[in-house]
């Protein structure tokens, strides 16, 4: 049988596989030439048009900032503005919305369009929804000085919360008990509503299903406006995400995960973000995921020192010797094996990936299903699917909560805290693991077990 040491060797980047339409990067070019468009802001002396602009004006200072960090410093970048871009949908609601305002930029001479035709990354060639365009860094700098001008201040994003009693309001049609975060859905849109009151009639239901949803959604937008109002990069968006099948006829998955507009930095960018704002204190969860998941099975949580890679080696090696070479395998193919719904899925999705000369899907079938039974055990006899990021971003923003509330300045990228201070290493650790575990049984006693 194959090795879980040999199928990580033999993974290959997706961007590789030969069955992919995905070619392009969306990594940011620089333009070496170019003419730099005429800024045209277009005032009107119509009643409410002033109201209008300042609105319109005060979204696109939003955009400018989320790209901060993705365009050049100075000149010309090229790079894709996607319509099913997140930060973009949370500054202007839908794709609509994200397709009028770029029509907008383009209009008073902030970006232009570089190429019609872009692959973002989708995995169907239909489903990429980017263009490339032209951002000028000069007229970014005159769009900021034409709002501070006039007093035109930037939108802050927050993540929508709805009254608890317009769950009464919710359409007869829709089977509240199916209403989950999960994958694999199939939640009939009732021809009635538009998408966005379907989306808005299911977060009712995930509340009513997820008692701490709409709690933890409000405290989110305590930690933006009480300690990121001057950071908007470090601002959470802890909202539902909605996939759709065949043309919004239907809801077929429900994810959620607490995120920034910072979470997708390379490695190099991350540290120069570091060093600039200071942050010399870092503390991450060891084995996240697999952690939450013992710790829901146990009914309390699960300390650090407890190695859980261990566990599920010694669980399908039981009495071998656990290499370090064993434990990366392990690690890197954990997440694989865990959010697949099922063990044959899991083989034939990974053998999909591999590099396949000489290699046998059966036998990475077999291999992969007796890696997932392996971590089932391990991990305390049931995986949670999508539910185990909606807890642990729970856990975790609480426990930003208790860090930023301390006066500390921090920055959570999912798992790990970043910091600055005069603590040591050691004891920002300490603070971080000694927060983490009272609020996952906190979270545990007050919200999970409700359910």
């Amino acid at each position: 049988m194959i090795t879980l040491e040999e199928i990580t060797s033999r993974l290959m980047d997706r961007k590789n596989y030969d069955f992919s339409v995905v070619k392009d990067t969306w990594e940011p070019v620089r333009a070496d030439h170019y003419v730099l468009p005429v800024l045209n802001i277009t005032e009107s002396k119509a009643k409410g048009a002033e109201a209008k602009l300042k609105t319109k004006l005060s979204k696109v200072l939003a955009f400018i900032d989320s790209v901060k960090h993705k365009r050049f410093k100075t000149g010309c970048t090229i790079m894709p503005i996607s319509v099913t871009n997140k930060d973009n949908l949370a500054i202007w609601d839908n794709e609509k919305g994200v397709s009028r305002a770029i029509a907008y930029m383009i209009e008073i001479g902030l970006i232009s369009v570089e190429c019609d035709r872009y692959q973002f990354g989708a995995y169907y060639e239909k489903d990429n929804k980017s263009k490339t365009y032209r951002y000028y860094k000069e007229n970014e700098d005159k769009v900021k000085a034409y709002c501070a001008a006039r007093d035109i201040e930037m939108y802050i994003v927050q993540n929508k919360v709805y009254d608890m009693d317009e769950l009464q309001g919710v359409h007869t049609e829709i089977d509240r008990s199916k209403v989950r975060f999960a994958s694999r859905l199939r939640l009939i849109r009732p021809v009635e509503l538009s998408k966005d009151e379907f989306k808005k009639q299911l977060t009712l239901c995930l509340y009513e299903n997820y008692p701490g949803l709409r709690f933890h959604i409000m405290k989110a937008n305590e930690i933006n406006k009480t300690y990121y109002r001057d950071y908007p990069e470090f601002r959470i968006r802890f909202q539902p995400n909605f996939t759709w099948a065949d043309n919004g006829l239907y809801v077929s998955g429900i994810g959620i995960r607490a995120t920034n507009e910072m979470i997708s930095l390379k490695k190099d960018k991350r540290a120069e973000l570091l060093k600039a704002y200071g942050f010399t204190l870092e503390k991450d969860i060891n084995a996240s995921v697999p952690r939450m998941t013992l710790s829901l099975n146990s009914g309390h949580w699960i300390d650090e020192s407890e190695d859980i890679y261990g566990l599920i080696f010694q669980a399908m090696e039981p009495g071998k010797a656990f290499s370090s070479e064993m434990r990366e395998s392990i690690k890197k193919l954990h997440m694989r094996a865990y959010f697949d719904s099922t063990e044959k899925q899991t083989g034939h999705h990974t053998w999909l990936s591999m590099d396949q000369k000489n290699i046998d899907r059966q036998d990475v079938c077999n291999t992969m299903t007796a890696f997932r039974e392996a971590i089932i055990k391990a991990e305390g006899g049931k995986l949670y699917g999508s539910d185990i990021f909606y807890v642990e971003s729970c856990v975790y923003l609480m426990t930003l909560y208790d860090l930023l509330t301390s006066g500390h300045k921090v920055w959570q990228v999912y798992d790990c805290f970043y910091s600055t201070g005069a603590e040591d290493d050691e004891l920002f650790k300490y603070m971080v693991s000694s927060s983490v575990k009272l609020n996952f049984e906190a979270f545990l006693r007050d919200y999970w077990n409700r359910r």
